[in-house]
């Protein structure tokens, strides 16, 4: 009986599909996510130097002040062209001649902008140069923010590509923490030390190095794509070599893949031929337009709920909030030799539930995730309203610290990790490049006008906007957010194929795909 059971488990073993816990998927990933990093230290780095860079410029006229008028203007300019600059990479992405490049070397193509950008910015000499390098910062943030979600999701196994995609939301926070961390050494304000003089050009320097290494290890060290672009090139065989390696299996047609790992093996060719026939419809396919998607009915509703909540992610302050964490902390009350030790903190928590949150995407899913954080985010601003308004001054610094932190954290396990994980499972090959285009161009412009604005509401104010904003985004994903975990990339609940046959623009595609003796195996 006892051997009975144990053949068994045996047998079940072998017809399963398990990556190894650090092969080469894991590898590219750790690479991909040297992206999400630069997305997080990007937000924020301005956050612990802006006042010095102020200084060092004489906006105001002043070795001390650096709140005047000019400055405001100044600093909110710096801060939010960033975001115009990731629009136009956001846009840069949807065209054909970047689409056809892959993931893997549009996050190479990020690296050059933001090198460039950093050189820039470390070098600074005037306003137009600090404006210049962060335009040209911004246009690698706005292709490496859809690129690194998309890479670490397209070459992750399905079976652990929740757990691999949330690290994208926790490298963010790591990157967060690193710019808040960074800042640490310089001498508190106000005045420009001899210190402060230069240390804010290694801050703005720092990009520069991060996304060399990435370039390097994405280029020479692990020069991995995903199977499903491969197929789409024609490179059957790569693709094939790479799925198996992918399950540390070895190379097809060896005799280790005879006997007893024949099922995997069919299993694995039912993938391949899978994106294959997914492949050959997208390219029967002429060129779809977004204007063209939104007209389609079986496009229409992830199209409107994808903008929806590309938006939604930046409406609710979360980059304002990054970016003048201090200025609000010093609104609170918190003294300023430990402005930056506050943001510091803040980001320590993020990280923390960050890592949490990686082991959450899989077992309670993308739908509950969004839910639960934006629920947090709404009432972290509701209590700081009521601090602020009903409570002693004395009380206003810790609630800021602990009600931002609540509402950071929330948005990072959140609408940080999981929308983008969302939006590249919903959308078809057909129009994934151009949806995700779509997307980042509204998230980053959307951006743009909360942190310029931002620059101009006081601690109340802000927190009285973007709780708003949070509980009504709340009821819209409530509505319209289907769960999509576990899901096929082309055959989501928002877009099944089994509908396929109700799209005017994708009709009934339906290739004839030699499935038959891989799903007799598989039996």
């Amino acid at each position: 009986m006892r051997a009975d059971c144990e053949a068994e488990v045996l047998a079940r073993d072998a017809r399963e599909l398990v990556p190894p816990p650090f092969g080469i998927a894991t590898q590219a990933v750790y690479a991909g996510v040297l992206g999400s990093f630069l997305y997080g230290y990007m937000l924020c780095h301005l956050n612990s130097c802006g006042d010095f860079i102020s200084l060092y410029f004489r906006w105001c006229d002043s070795d001390l002040e650096t709140n005047c008028l000019q400055s405001q203007i100044n600093g909110g300019l710096i801060n939010a062209i960033l975001y115009l600059g990731a629009a136009a990479g956001a846009l840069l992405i949807g065209r054909p001649f970047i689409v056809q490049c892959g993931s893997r070397n549009q996050l190479i193509i990020s690296d050059a902008f933001f090198i460039i950008g950093g050189f820039l910015g470390g070098a600074a000499q005037s306003l137009n140069w600090l404006l210049l390098s962060r335009l040209l910062s911004g246009v690698g943030l706005g292709i490496s923010a859809i690129a690194a979600p998309l890479y670490i999701a397209e070459v992750s196994p399905v079976e652990c590509r929740g757990f691999h995609s949330a690290k994208h939301g926790l490298y963010i926070a790591v990157g967060l923490l690193a710019a808040e961390l960074v800042g640490l050494p310089q001498d508190p304000p106000p005045g420009l030390t001899e210190l402060n003089s230069y240390y804010w050009r290694l801050i703005m320097a720092l990009p520069m190095f991060v996304a060399a290494l990435q370039m390097g290890l994405l280029r020479w060290d692990v020069p991995i794509d995903p199977a499903s672009f491969l197929v789409q090139q024609g490179k059957m065989q790569e693709a094939r070599t790479i799925l198996y390696r992918t399950y540390g299996l070895p190379s097809p047609g060896s005799r280790w893949t005879i006997g007893l790992q024949n099922v995997q093996v069919a299993k694995l060719e039912l993938r391949l031929q899978d994106l294959a026939a997914a492949s050959a419809e997208a390219q029967a396919i002429q060129r779809i337009t977004i204007a063209q998607a939104i007209g389609d009915p079986y496009l229409r509703c992830s199209l409107i709920v994808g903008f929806f909540l590309a938006s939604y992610q930046q409406l609710t302050g979360i980059n304002a909030l990054m970016a003048y964490s201090n200025g609000l902390f010093a609104q609170a009350g918190i003294p300023s030799s430990f402005l930056t030790l506050a943001s510091v903190g803040m980001c320590v928590v993020n990280v923390m539930v960050s890592v949490l949150s990686t082991k959450l995407v899989d077992s309670l899913g993308r739908r509950t995730l969004l839910l639960w954080g934006a629920t947090a985010q709404t009432l972290a601003m509701a209590a700081m309203v009521y601090f602020v308004k009903f409570l002693p001054a004395t009380l206003h610094g810790i609630g800021a610290f602990s009600f931002f932190s609540l509402f950071v954290v929330s948005w990072n396990y959140g609408l940080g990790a999981i929308t983008w994980l969302w939006l590249s499972e919903v959308y078809p090959m057909e129009i994934r490049g151009p949806a995700l285009s779509a997307c980042g161009v509204i998230k980053w412009l959307s951006c743009f006008t909360v942190v310029l604005g931002a620059r101009f509401l006081n601690l109340h104010s802000s927190c009285v906007v973007f709780g708003t904003v949070s509980g009504i985004g709340l009821i819209g994903m409530w509505l319209w957010v289907l769960e999509t975990k576990g899901c096929d990339m082309e055959d989501s609940p928002m877009t099944p194929r089994s509908e396929r046959s109700n799209s005017v623009l994708l009709g009934p595609g339906a290739l004839n795909s030699p499935r038959t003796e891989y799903a007799e195996m598989k039996d």
